[in-house]
């Protein structure tokens, strides 16, 4: 009886551990996003263009 009582008690205690590591995981993932949103707008705002390695020529010759 005492063992059932402890499975039970660890199902809630990791239950409610998993909610609030998702809940923590959703509220990061909307920060981080608004965030990054507002970076870019910033960016627009300022004229500032993202540089692309890959294209930039060298001119140093």
């Amino acid at each position: 009886m005492h063992r059932r009582n402890n499975v039970k008690l660890t199902k809630i205690v990791l239950t409610i551990s998993f909610i609030i590591l998702f809940g923590r995981f959703i509220y990061a993932t909307i920060g981080s996003y608004s965030q990054h949103k507002s970076l870019q707008q910033a960016e627009t705002e300022q004229g500032i263009a993202p540089v692309d390695q890959e294209n930039q020529t060298d001119n140093t010759q």
